[in-house]
């Protein structure tokens, strides 16, 4: 008896078929929230992350993950590794004047830098925002390194500023900027 339950349950393997799943293209090195051509959900790995955050909740944010726990696009079972989510919030604001000033700028003295399309750089990520009506914007990028204590570019036109991710929070920008 035991024979015929062994020599079914093996006919009956024997007849199964393992379907072959493609390999899931490898994702780049950093992918540009946002990119269309990326099948990373960067707006779901954000939520996971708890990395959701208000734009008005100004400086960086920065979490690691294991690719393949995750998902959202990353293979489950194919090039695991630990990856990082950046989410940067900047307000950008123009000073219209020229010179050192010997008083505090008060909100009186500066104008929002508003609906304007700014271009990032982060060591190798990249991207745009739009700032909404009172400067505020929010990038966001996904690499497999931290982006914390790196150099990001911010380009308005043919205008740009260099400063460190992390010490970004308000940033008063020179005259130019204020005509674009």
């Amino acid at each position: 008896m035991t024979y015929l339950l062994f020599a079914a349950l093996l006919a009956l393997t024997a007849c199964t078929t393992t379907p072959t799943v493609a390999p899931s293209p490898v994702p780049p090195m950093a992918t540009q929230v946002g990119d269309e051509s990326s099948s990373i959900d960067a707006v779901a790995i954000q939520r996971a992350l708890q990395l959701e955050r208000n734009v008005e909740q100004l400086g960086i944010q920065e979490k690691s993950f294991n690719t393949c726990e995750m998902g959202y696009g990353y293979s489950r079972n194919k090039d695991c590794r630990t990856a990082y989510m950046t989410v940067l919030n900047v307000r950008l604001l123009c000073r219209d004047s020229v010179g050192t000033i010997s008083t505090v700028l008060t909100e009186a003295d500066v104008t929002p830098i508003a609906a304007q399309t700014i271009r990032w750089n982060l060591k190798n990520v990249h991207g745009e925002f739009i700032t909404d009506g009172l400067g505020y914007g929010q990038l966001v990028a996904l690499s497999y390194r931290s982006q914390k204590r790196e150099r990001l570019k911010l380009s308005l036109g043919n205008e740009f500023l260099y400063m460190r991710a992390n010490e970004i929070t308000k940033v008063i920008t020179p005259r130019p900027w204020c005509s674009m």
